[in-house]
Formats: C-alpha cells, structure tokens, sequence
C-alpha cells in the first residue's frame, strides 16, 4: 500500500484504480465467505485453507493445492520483507537493500521460531503503528489540493491494468494468514469468520480511501514519479515509514508463522516427509517448517524486485482462492447431509467466485497460470500414484453422488436417441474363479462405454446366506475396484437362481439407468437346460440382448489377434456383433486385432457380389475388418463355421431362442457347432433395438443396405 499504491493509481488512473481494489475484495470477499461457510460446518485444525480444502475434496487435491499454498506464503515473506527493506533504502540510499532484508528474515524468523506468542503479540504494536500513519496521511495534503480535474483512467489501460492487478492483489491476501492460524485458536468456529470478514471490510475501504486521497493531492504523472507520495501528503511524513515497517513486518510476520504450519499440516497428512511437521519447543512449535521456510525466503531474495515476487504470488494465491471457493459451492450444491454450517453461502456465489479466480489467473499472465495449473495436475497424479490415504472424511462421495442424482435426472428428462446406445452389462455368473471368462469379455467390450455388474446369486434363505453375501461383497468388491475398475460386484441372496435372474434384470439399476445387456455363461451340461431356456426368454420379453459365452473346456492360450464375427444381416443380431467386435478391437488387450466378417454362399459364381455388398456396408459403417465369403459347397454350416473360424481368438455368432425346438435339442445343437471353436459369444440383440442406427448416420444407407442384404 505505502509503496505501490501512489504509483499503480497514477499508471492506470483514479477510477480504474477503484475497479481493481474492487475486483480484489469481491474475490477476497466471496472466498471470505466460502472460508467463513466452511469453518463453521467443522474444526478446522493446524493449515487454514489446506485442511479445509483436503477435508471437502480429499487428500489429492489438498496436496495438489496445498503445496503450492505453502510455497505462496514462504514467497510472501519475501515479498513483505523487501517491501520493508526498500522503505529503509529510502531513508539510507548506502543500505544494501539485499542484506537489509537478509536480517529482517533472520530476525522475524527467529521470533517465530523462539515462541510463536511473542510474534502473535509483536503484531498488536505493528498494528497500532499503520493506524498511526494512516491517521498521518489523511490529515495531511498539498499545495495543489483539492485537485478537481481527475484523469479516472489513462490511455493504454488493458495493459496497465492487469499488470497492476497482479501487482496490487498479494497486499489482499493477508486473510490466508490468519485462517493458516487456525490450530493456535481457541475457537476457530467463531473466529475465522468473524475476523476474515472484518479484515476484508476494513481493507476494502482503506484501500478504497488511499487511492481518492492521493488523486485529491496529486496528478496521475505526479503520482508515477513520486517515490515516497504517501509521505509527501502526510502531516507527519516520518510516521508513513512506521506505518510502511508496520504493515510490512506484520504481514511477513503474519506469512512466517502460517508457512510453517500449512507445512506440517501437509506432513501429518503424509503429503511431504513426516519430519517437516515435526514440533519441537516448549510451545510445540513447527520449527523444522520454520527453518524450511526461511531457507525458502533466503532463496526468493535473490529474486530481490517486488515485480517479479509479485504475479508468482498472485497465481498461488489465486488458484488457493479459488479452489476454496470451489470446495464450499461443491459442498452446498451437493447437500451432504453432514454439511452443516451455521454461516450460510448460496453455491452459486462460491462457484461464479471458484470460476472467476481462474479467469483472472489467465488474463494477468498466460504463461505463469500454465505453471500453476501443471504443478497442482503434477502434485494430484502424483497423490493419486502413491496412492495417500486419508484418516478423515470428505465430501468426495456426496459430490459424485449429487453428479450421479443430476446424471440420472437429465437421462430421465432427455429423449431416448437410438443413435446413442452402449451397453451397460450385467453378468450373472456365478462363482468369480469359475466364470473369469465373462470378466475378461465384459471389460473388453465396455471399457469405458458403460457399466458392467457381476452379480453373483445365491440360491436359499436370507438368514442362511447372509454371511456369506457379506464375505463375498467384501472380497471381491475391493479386488474388482483395483483389477477390473468398471465392474462393479453385488452378492443377492434368491429363492431360484433362474427366477432371481430374471427379477434383477428388472429391478437392478437407477431410475432410467438400468442394465440392457444380459451375458451368462454357456451351460457345460443339459440337465438344467430347461429352466435355463426359460429363463432367457422371459429376459427377451424384457427387451434385454442377451450373450451367452462359451469358454473351450481346455485351456487355450488367447494371443488376442482375429476376431471372427458371422454375418446375419442388419435386421436382428447382425449389427450388434458388428458394434460389439468393433468394441472388443478397441480394448488395450486387442488393440492389434484383426476383425474379420465372414459369411457363407452357396456357390462360387457368388462370392464377388457377396463381397461387393459387405465392402460397401463396412464402408458406410465406417468399420475397419477384413472380409471373407466362404463357399459352402453343399456342407452345413457347422462344418464350415468350424472351419473357418477353429484357429481364430473369438467368435461372435447370432442365435435366435427356438420356438419350435425342444431345448435339449437346440442346446445339443449348439453344443456340437461350438465346441471345436475357441472362446465364443452367442448374441440374441433386443427385439426393439435399432441397431443399425449406432453404426449408419444416414437413411440412404441403411436402405441400401437392407436392399443389399435381400439380394
């Protein structure tokens, strides 16, 4: 303020001098709020912002923004400290301004480190010296007062501006100290928010004054080449040095004491080595953090201009602003109900504030903003890779909860678009170490496209099986989240295995959300045939597609490269097989197979017509698959399947459920066509999907195809 403000308002003028100061305390402000929301739902404990942002949004993204939030007050420090020693260079021109805040770090720094107390009380006579130099200031004035004709804005001001923006907005920061502070409180609940908000109202309109009582006294060219303007207007000027030492070695002593413990919060949370947080002391001081950060100033002085402190301090301190904004508009808007707080904020004004944080970051500096974002992207993953649990709770899960809740909502509301299905699988299969199979081709063919489930059904009572659902979830909820992190594992407990599948078809899902793609495992006997026929086909009548895999009794080892997909046309499964081997391709396990669609004709004289028409109907599916028409040659089509297709990695061939077919029968007859092949898919597409719609964008092509097909 003593140093900076006279001539950032003469480079930019009076009124746009008002907007930043302004613009400053509304986001100052709005985080004030946020902070204030936040600590009133909670304790807040040992690193202020750090550990209201890692207890709402979890411990990666506190390390994410917490780092970089220590390494913004050690700055600050610095930034305070050169401030107060260029005010003693102006006074002693001989005086190293270097060395000078050389001994200001060494002398605040032991302070802190001796007993925090004596730094905190230290800050009442600082305090009471700006109050002195300020009444100084506004008693005083010059000859060229009341100057009436002031210039409110000068020429070239988008530049000007956003350089005095960054240049201004670290004198605004000094709420991040005390809420740093608030281990040493005795009751942060209270007194966060009540001396957050004062300290940003009694800024604001300081802030707000100086500017309007310069411009009274001084010209905006005067004010750009006056050095000392504050002592200039002054009754007394000697106490704006006060004031300047004042307000200088309140903030770094401020800073000196926050740095430290948002250090050791970030220790005791297993974020930077344990031995950083260590206290030590009659008072259980931080001092190795104490000690980390003065080395850190020591560094930062060699920087040695309060320009280029200044837009790094801005950035850190701005992303800190606005992910706390972010953490309490998240908290609101996802309504936990373990979110209390008695000081209330509505989620848009924390979020419009989250949002405008980085929006600022971008307009001040480009380049420094990137190195912002990529170091706290860097310190998430890097949180994320070594995988730092937390001892606390979050408002992690009520977030994704309130984004599922939303998800749903909007499917609900929205028009069902053909054009945009993808299978959200549930397999029933049973023992896991039996049926890894069905695992391995679900994940191949959702990825990242839908959900699979595998429910395991357990045939009894409640009460005989209930331990053993709760082993089975607690086993194998945790392997599937590190082995197969898109499927999800339930254990239900039903009277009949095949009408306990058939009732989760219908009931399993959320709203709108449900499962529409059944997959089983092909029985390895016939004696339960009957049931099992039954079964699928009440899940046909529930529109449900249904797979049914076969896995070859002896193991064969997969080198995942040709996937076979047997031709049926478009109206029915063709299609689908089509979608579903194009899915399988693009999983990392086949991404260097070959899908091959094949098909069979009677005689040679067709197999060039044949070709002709599937070429033309990959191409308008924009699918990429070889093509082979087989000539039957009067063979059944189990011969010439088996044929074609025993050396490939998997089969995909439609089925359609007999009616007129006994189920012994049909399942013997499948038995005997499927047990020379490898790992093989039956499909039976969904009565009602249109699936011809998910591979063609266009009516002239799906004609054309079906008039393909007929031919």
């Amino acid at each position: 303020m003593y140093l900076r403000l006279g001539t950032t308002t003469g480079a930019v003028g009076l009124g746009v001098m008002l907007l930043i100061v302004i613009v400053t305390h509304l986001i100052t402000g709005a985080t004030g709020l946020s902070i204030s929301s936040i600590a009133t739902n909670r304790t807040v404990g040992a690193g202020g912002a750090y550990f209201m942002i890692s207890r709402s949004l979890g411990p990666s993204v506190g390390s994410a923004v917490g780092i970089p939030l220590f390494l913004a007050q050690a700055l600050s420090i610095t930034f305070y400290i050169v401030g107060f020693a260029e005010s003693i260079h102006l006074l002693a021109p001989d005086l190293n301004v270097f060395w000078v805040a050389t001994i200001t770090n060494i002398v605040i720094t032991g302070l802190s480190y001796w007993d925090a107390s004596i730094a905190i009380k230290a800050q009442y006579f600082v305090m009471s010296a700006i109050a002195v130099s300020l009444v100084s200031f506004f008693m005083g004035t010059t000859d060229a007062f009341p100057i009436t004709d002031i210039e409110w804005a000068v020429p070239a001001v988008r530049r000007d501006t956003v350089a005095t923006f960054a240049i201004f907005f670290p004198a605004a920061t000094g709420i991040m100290a005390g809420v740093s502070l608030s281990g040493d409180l005795k009751n942060p609940r209270k007194d966060i928010p009540k001396g957050t908000l004062w300290v940003i109202l009694t800024g604001l309109l300081v802030y707000m004054a100086v500017p309007v009582w310069l411009a009274l006294n001084f010209t905006n060219e005067d004010l750009r080449a006056t050095e000392n303007v504050m002592g200039a207007v002054a009754a007394i000027p000697p106490l704006i040095f006060v004031g300047i030492w004042g307000a200088t070695l309140s903030s770094a002593l401020g800073s000196v004491l926050a740095a430290p413990r948002t250090l050791q919060a970030l220790a005791n949370d297993g974020h930077v080595p344990k031995f950083l947080g260590r206290l030590s002391g009659g008072g259980k001081e931080p001092r190795v953090g104490t000690f980390i950060t003065f080395l850190l100033v020591q560094a930062a002085l060699l920087l040695g201009s309060l320009d280029t402190i200044a837009p790094i301090l801005t950035m850190f301190f701005l992303a800190t602003y606005g992910v706390v904004n972010l953490a309490s508009g998240l908290e609101t808007w996802a309504a936990n109900p373990s979110f209390r707080p008695t000081f209330k904020v509505p989620a848009w004004i924390s979020l419009i504030a989250g949002v405008v944080c980085f929006y600022v970051m971008s307009i001040i500096h480009l380049g420094w903003m990137g190195i912002a974002v990529v170091m706290m992207v860097a310190l998430y993953y890097l949180s994320q890779r070594r995988q730092v649990t937390s001892t606390f709770g979050d408002a992690r899960q009520g977030l994704w909860a309130a984004l599922v809740r939303e998800g749903v909502r909007h499917i609900r509301r929205d028009t069902k678009d053909a054009a945009s299905w993808r299978p959200n699988l549930m397999i029933l299969g049973g023992e896991v170490e039996n049926r890894h199979y069905l695992l391995e081709v679900g994940s191949a063919l959702v990825q990242e496209r839908g959900l699979v489930t595998y429910l395991h059904l357990l045939e009894g009572e409640i009460e005989e099986q209930v331990a053993e659902r709760q082993r089975l979830m607690a086993k194998y909820s945790d392997i599937f989240a590190e082995t197969h992190p898109n499927t999800f594992f339930r254990a239900d407990i039903v009277p009949d295995v095949y009408e306990g599948a058939v009732a989760a078809a219908q009931s399993y899902g959320l709203g709108d959300f449900e499962a529409n793609t059944i997959m089983f495992g092909w029985p390895r006997a016939s004696g339960a045939i009957e049931p099992y026929m039954g079964m699928l086909r009440r899940l046909h009548v529930l529109d449900q597609t249904l797979l049914l895999v076969r896995d070859p009794l002896e193991a064969v080892e997969n080198r995942f490269e040709n996937i076979h997909v047997w031709w049926t046309g478009t109206s029915g499964n063709g299609s689908l097989m089509l979608l579903f081997a194009d899915l399988v391709s693009r999983h990392k396990d086949w991404a260097r197979a070959r899908v091959t669609v094949l098909t069979a004709v009677d005689a040679a004289s067709e197999i060039a017509g044949a070709e002709g028409r599937l070429r033309s109907l990959l191409a308008a599916a924009r699918l990429d698959a070889d093509i082979r028409v087989v000539e039957a040659g009067g063979r059944d089509i189990q011969t010439v399947v088996c044929a074609e297709s025993c050396k490939a990695d998997l089969v995909f061939l439609g089925f359609l459920l007999p009616r007129h077919v006994q189920p012994a029968v049909f399942y013997l007859r499948m038995e005997a066509l499927m047990k020379q092949l490898p790992r093989t898919v039956l499909v039976n597409a969904a009565s009602t999907g249109d699936f011809t719609t998910v591979l063609f964008d266009q009516t002239e092509e799906v004609t054309a195809v079906h008039e393909a097909l007929e031919s």
